[in-house]
């Protein structure tokens, strides 16, 4: 019988598919703009198809943000593995600037994207085609140039230096964890184990 919900020492299936879909719109992502960057020109429009699956994956990131959230508030969190006080604490820092680039990486990308997303059954217009942006330009005077220049400039930067250091040091938690530690955090995670390792004391 599927387990729904968590439990004090597994991930419910509901958390494992918040966890693994976002992991896959994330690393997907990722994967698509690099094809444009190292093979594409990306002001043609040739690109625009292409461009539009980066936009839909990082929306797609952005709207599961919330209702994940939500879900971790309402559900029990498995307990962590013995480990150090130091370990705990980098641990929960980790997943909370995980949190925040599902969150930073999808808003600056649309806050920068003049260019609407087709997600097929529907269309998310471009940021400057909203009224939010049409009030913040009557308001301060600006020009769709100007306001999307430095927005741009932080989803970049974040996306070049910052991000993947946090993803692959994820990765790499999960997989000492599994290896090295041999205990359950990896598996209590993955979709269709059961944990079932004794914790490395």
């Amino acid at each position: 019988m599927m387990q729904w919900s968590n439990t004090a020492t597994r991930f419910g299936a509901i958390a494992k598919l918040f966890h693994w879909t976002t992991a896959a719109a994330f690393i997907g992502a990722y994967l698509v703009v690099y094809v444009v960057i190292w093979c594409m020109d990306d002001t043609s429009p040739a690109s625009l198809p292409v461009l539009n699956i980066h936009w839909a994956l990082g929306l797609l990131v952005g709207f599961l943000v919330l209702p994940r959230l939500l879900w971790r508030a309402c559900n029990v969190t498995p307990a962590p593995p013995a480990a150090s006080r130091a370990e705990h604490w980098l641990a929960e820092t980790a997943h909370w600037l995980l949190y925040a680039c599902m969150i930073v990486m999808p808003l600056t990308g649309y806050l920068g994207t003049g260019a609407p997303t087709d997600f097929g059954l529907f269309v998310v217009p471009g940021f400057n085609e909203t009224a939010a942006f049409q009030w913040l330009s009557s308001t301060w005077q600006l020009s769709w140039e100007a306001f999307e220049a430095p927005i741009d400039v932080i989803h970049h930067a974040l996306g070049k230096w910052v991000v993947w250091v946090i993803v692959l040091g994820h990765v790499a938690a999960a997989l000492h964890h599994h290896w090295i530690r041999r205990d359950d955090v990896l598996l209590r995670m993955w979709p269709g184990a059961r944990s079932g390792r004794a914790t490395r004391r």
